[in-house]
């Protein structure tokens, strides 16, 4: 305890209060930025390296993946263009534009292989969200919201920094600027149990402005991604074709249905559009269910259950498959081990499971609450209802991947290794998907249907071999500005 109190007394005196205001620093700041206030419009691109544990191949070894982030902004007109090219592992490609014009946010695929040739129209609500996000990018406009939000007292001095700390009802923030430039360097967020940190460094002039060439975020000591400028121009006077809708494109509206299950076979039920594009199997063992996922969070989770009681009522979930250990799949997984489910994954899923575990309900692990069903290349359920097999498959996606299968049905149950657009706009195989289909024709399994996790929830086997055989498509829709 005494030590404890003594570092607290030495990290307090490593602060000393500055004779600067909050006022003054943020004041000093924006005008080391330069002349923004002449900027009607820009246009700033990176090359980004993402790093994300949860989303790569292999949990404890996270690899980067090359991206890119190119956004348009009009500030006159209010309207902006943002387009990023995600790469994920397998061959997965989001080519993915932001488009905000009539104080209304749009959505849409470049090459169509996550959501075809829907026009996704977000609303007016998501308008002024997307937009401040996107400037919440540069320090300038960072700086000009904080300004009027945060009170004028005392900044803090540490070193070569100066601190401006705001405190709001979800958290901390700690703002440090450089005592001789004034230049933003670093903000760090408080939010509950995780600290965020966005960093600006290698501030160079820019035709009277100034701008970082490199940047970060970071979550909890992780870096989720790293930017280096690669592009930036303003004042250009945008033509409206940087705004205009992409040719070809239907608009379609965002709607949240009310969940509800469906049999597709005998006691095989299937829940469409979870979360907007995620279809959720459950299937009906006699005297216990087998649940597939637990997707995206405790309250999708939770909505996904209450379809299951709904549908069977007093028949409990035994058991919960989940396909591979990406966030979006099993971030849910607390709620159904609440239940009582045990955990059926592949050996190689287990550690990432129980990290998920640990930081959504750490009391579920530490009090012996979680069960494991762990298996290596198959898994078989069978009773005199039905028969399950789950298949681990080797793939260049997840590490530790596996499907379910039903030979009765001749049906497979999977996630991430085949996606199609609900809109059923066909775009070829990826890598992932050109290896399931390998897998399947060398284990000999027949089958008739392919359940999706995301997108189009039924593919029939002609669909399947139809993208397996397609050739490379030209881009959907190319914008002309596109450097």
């Amino acid at each position: 305890m005494e030590r404890k109190f003594l570092f607290i007394i030495g990290w307090c005196l490593s602060f000393t209060i500055s004779a600067q205001t909050t006022t003054n620093v943020l004041q000093k700041s924006i005008s080391a930025l330069g002349n923004w206030e002449t900027v009607n419009d820009f246009e700033y691109a990176t090359n980004r390296i993402n790093i994300d544990k949860w989303q790569g191949y292999d949990f404890d070894h996270a690899l980067p993946e090359k991206d890119s982030f190119h956004l348009f902004v009009d500030l006159k007109d209010s309207r902006f263009l943002h387009h990023t090219q995600n790469h994920y592992p397998g061959g997965y490609v989001f080519d993915t534009y932001r488009l905000g014009r009539d104080s209304t946010y749009y959505v849409y695929d470049g090459i169509g292989s996550r959501t075809g040739k829907d026009l996704l129209n977000l609303g007016s609500s998501s308008f002024d969200k997307r937009k401040n996000s996107l400037l919440n990018n540069f320090p300038y406009f960072i700086l000009k919201q904080l300004l009027q939000e945060i009170k004028n007292e005392s900044v803090l001095t540490e070193g070569k920094d100066l601190i401006v700390l705001k405190k709001n009802p979800n958290g901390t923030e700690e703002y440090r600027f450089d005592t001789i430039t004034f230049l933003l360097k670093k903000i760090t967020r408080i939010q509950g149990q995780d600290t965020i940190v966005q960093r600006f460094e290698d501030y160079t002039p820019t035709d009277g402005l100034m701008i970082a060439k490199k940047s970060s975020l970071e979550r909890n000591g992780n870096i989720i991604y790293s930017d280096s400028l690669s592009l930036f121009k303003y004042n250009q006077n945008f033509a409206s074709l940087v705004f205009d809708f992409p040719p070809g494109y239907k608009s379609t509206s965002e709607s949240t249905p009310v969940l509800s299950a469906k049999m597709i076979a005998k006691d095989v039920y299937l829940i469409e559009n979870v979360d907007g594009d995620r279809n959720i199997m459950f299937i009906n063992m006699g005297n216990y269910i087998v649940l597939t996922e637990a997707p995206i969070s405790s309250a999708t989770t939770k909505s996904i259950l209450d379809v299951i009681h709904t549908t069977l009522p007093d028949i409990p979930i035994k058991y919960v498959h989940l396909s591979h250990f990406h966030n979006d799949h099993i971030a849910g997984i607390a709620e159904v081990v609440k239940e009582g489910a045990t955990i059926i994954c592949a050996e190689n899923m287990k550690q990432p499971v129980i990290s998920m575990l640990q930081n959504s309900d750490s009391s579920l692990y530490k009090n012996g609450k979680v069960n494991f069903e762990v298996f290596n290349n198959k898994k078989v359920l069978e009773n005199d209802h039905k028969k399950l097999e789950f298949i681990e498959i080797p793939n260049s996606h997840a590490k530790g991947m596996s499907f379910l299968y039903l030979p009765q049905e001749k049906m497979i149950y999977q996630g991430d290794l085949l996606s199609l657009p609900a809109d059923s706009y066909t775009t070829p195989a990826i890598a992932v998907t050109k290896e399931f289909s390998d897998f399947l024709r060398q284990k000999k399994i027949t089958f008739t249907k392919i359940i999706g996790h995301h997108g189009l929830p039924v593919i029939s086997k002609e669909t399947f071999n139809e993208i397996v055989k397609m050739k490379k498509k030209d881009p959907l829709f190319k914008n002309t500005f596109e450097h």
